[in-house]
């Protein structure tokens, strides 16, 4: 009888232990993966900045002959109207677009 409770106490404690175990594992895991998912957002974050700025500091081109009042191009070419080149346009720091070389004039 002795033997039974001693070997039940046994595997008791063995149950116990393992599932013990485990649940910490589990929690461990989930921590990890909790941190590793607000590393991925800030590097994301600061990803989406970067490109957002390079997009802003992009040179924008438009017809130096106004032909389509303010209409803006992405790049060079030739304006659809008159066929002359688009000027380069510089973003100041207003963000208001000049013609390359061009002072701001208040």
């Amino acid at each position: 009888m002795k033997k039974l409770i001693l070997s039940i106490a046994v595997v008791a404690m063995i149950v116990f232990t393992v599932t013990s175990c485990k649940s910490d594992a589990k929690k461990d895991a989930k921590e990890v993966t909790t941190e590793v998912e607000k590393e991925v957002k800030e590097v994301k974050e600061e990803v989406d900045k970067t490109m957002h700025e390079g997009e802003m500091a992009m040179a924008m081109y438009q017809c130096p002959m106004k032909c389509e009042e303010d209409k803006m191009y992405d790049k060079e070419g030739k304006c659809p109207k008159c066929n002359m080149d688009l000027k380069k346009m510089e973003k100041d720091t207003e963000g208001e677009h000049s013609e390359e070389g061009e002072e701001h004039k208040h």
